[in-house]
């Protein structure tokens, strides 16, 4: 499923563009206020006192539909970045996992975990160089036997792991 797919996206979505046509619709209705004013001011009072008595209100609502639309942004952004796939590597699982050594936090995140290619992944790899004859039947055969044992071997440490966790805990 892509982004545009996602509802909270979609809603996020719908109100920055929303509260972007009501931001240009405050500023055309403000600029007609001001206008108006100009036309109706008797010289008494200062011509700036005149345009800002008038555009106030439009000021007002203005900055609090920028604020609503920056809110709403900012929160596209973060969700966007959320639902954003990560591509899968070996070589920016190892490059995850020497950051998670060394820092606790990035530990937490288990971004190691989410670059790590599956055994699906690995085995549509192979598949694939199959199919284009890098490799042939019995090379192919062989490394998948291998993708097979490495992930019953993995299943086993990831148990360990755990356990070792919650012992620690």
């Amino acid at each position: 499923m892509g982004l545009l797919g996602d509802t909270k996206v979609k809603a996020l979505v719908a109100g920055l563009v929303v509260s972007v046509v009501l931001l240009v619709g405050i500023a055309a209705f403000g600029l007609l206020a001001a206008l108006s004013a100009l036309g109706d001011s008797a010289g008494g009072a200062p011509l700036l006192f005149v345009l800002l008595d008038a555009a106030a209100p439009y000021i007002v609502a203005g900055l609090l539909d920028a604020m609503v639309a920056g809110v709403l942004a900012v929160a596209l952004a973060v969700t966007a970045v959320r639902r954003a796939s990560l591509p899968r590597n070996d070589r920016l699982a190892r490059l995850a996992e020497t950051v998670e050594r060394a820092s606790p936090k990035a530990r937490s995140v288990g971004l190691s975990d989410r670059v790590a290619p599956t055994t699906e992944d690995r085995i549509d790899d192979l598949k694939q160089r199959y199919v284009e004859g890098d490799i042939g039947e019995l090379e192919y055969e062989r490394r998948l036997q291998e993708l097979m044992d490495d992930e019953s071997v993995d299943a086993d440490r990831v148990r360990r792991e755990r356990s070792d966790r919650e012992f620690e805990l």
